[in-house]
This record gives structure tokens, C-alpha cells and sequence, in this order.
């Protein structure tokens, strides 16, 4: 297989092509339509965003941890990246790895409820309970979807105890 598609068209048909081509789980199908994508903004970063979730889809965590490094990089704005990054660095590293990328995402992003809880998790399962509530407590007073979502998560089953003594069982939709 080549590495770009036989003919080179508008980068939408190839973006279009290769949305096809994942939600059939053509992966390489899907990478030879993003190689034809320009490698400047706007397609540059739809490329990048596309390749991080086909990685994903087959748990290619180094390549997604580098793509989701290098969008962090250019958009540190975006919490997304922070945690696509920790997501894929806890994989292909270690979750230790993965929590100080979340502590400093957390720096940049101080009101991210996400970025707490994925650190509550990571908390939890390196043996930090009290750390992990307190996350956790923040998360939901940024947002209280993550009451539901920390009941059942299993990242959290040694504190789930803690939780539902907390009342937050009793409050799940």
C-alpha cells in the first residue's frame, strides 16, 4: 500500500475518506487518506486529532502518546490534550509519568474538573486514598457529573466505600 492515496483531492474528501475508513476500522486506510492532508492549519491539527483517536482504537499508546504530546504542545490551551497525553503516557509508561503531565495540565487549566479526577484516579491507584478524595471532592464541586462517574469507575473501587458513606450513591441519576 502507498503511502498516500492514488489521487490527491481536496483535503476535505480525504478528511471525509478517512472518517469513512475509521468507522469501518480501516486503520491504514484511514492514515493513507490523513497523509494527504496539508501539514498547515486547519488540516494540520484535524490530521493529528484523527490519527490520536485511530491509535487509540488500537492501542498504539507510544504513537498516541507522541501525537497527543505534540498537540499539547501546540495547543496548551486545550485540556483535552493534557489528558489524551496522561491517558496514553500511563499505557505506554507509567502512571507516574502520566500524573505529573495532569499536575502540570492542572497549572495551566486550574478550573479543569477533568484534569482532577483523572488525577483522583491516578491517586487511587497508586495507593493515595486521602489525595485521591480530595481530588475527587474537587472535581464534583467543578462538576457533579463526576459523582456518577466516580461510582463507577474502576480506578476508584478501593475508595468506593468512602464514597457512598458520603452519600454520593444515593444521588446517582
Amino acid at each position: 500500500m502507498s503511502d498516500l492515496p492514488p489521487h490527491i483531492l481536496s483535503p476535505t474528501t480525504h478528511l471525509r475518506r478517512a472518517s469513512g475508513y475509521f468507522d469501518l476500522e480501516m486503520y491504514k486506510e484511514a492514515d493513507r487518506e490523513l497523509r494527504a492532508l496539508p501539514d498547515e492549519e486547519p488540516w494540520l491539527k484535524k490530521k493529528k486529532v484523527f490519527q490520536v483517536a485511530i491509535r487509540q482504537d488500537l492501542k498504539d499508546w507510544a504513537n498516541m502518546r507522541t501525537l497527543s504530546r505534540e498537540l499539547r504542545y501546540l495547543y496548551p490551551d486545550e485540556e483535552d490534550w493534557w489528558i489524551s497525553d496522561a491517558f496514553a503516557t500511563r499505557r505506554s509508561e507509567s502512571i507516574e509519568v502520566a500524573r505529573e503531565i495532569l499536575l502540570d495540565g492542572l497549572a495551566v487549566h486550574y478550573d479543569s474538573a477533568i484534569i482532577r479526577y483523572n488525577l483522583a484516579c491516578y491517586a487511587c491507584q497508586l495507593g493515595h486514598p486521602g489525595e485521591c478524595m480530595d481530588f475527587l471532592k474537587e472535581a464534583v464541586r467543578r462538576d457533579e457529573k463526576y459523582k456518577q462517574m466516580a461510582m463507577e469507575d474502576e480506578d476508584l473501587e478501593t475508595v468506593r466505600e468512602a464514597l457512598k458513606q458520603m452519600g454520593w450513591e444515593g444521588k446517582l441519576a
